[in-house]
């Protein structure tokens, strides 16, 4: 595997929201990233008029 990944989040302007880098351990811990990953969403949503 690479030594990561950087997932990174834009609005629909492509204003950069959130930005996740993917390592090993994360992967390893799919639960936690996928709860992260939400709740960056979720914010995004809640900030929309």
């Amino acid at each position: 595997m690479k030594q990561g990944y950087r997932l990174i989040l834009v609005d629909k302007d492509g204003v950069l929201v959130s930005e996740f880098q993917l390592t090993e351990n994360a992967l390893r811990q799919p639960e936690d990233f996928v709860a992260k990953l939400r709740d960056a969403v979720e914010s995004i949503e809640e900030e929309e008029p």
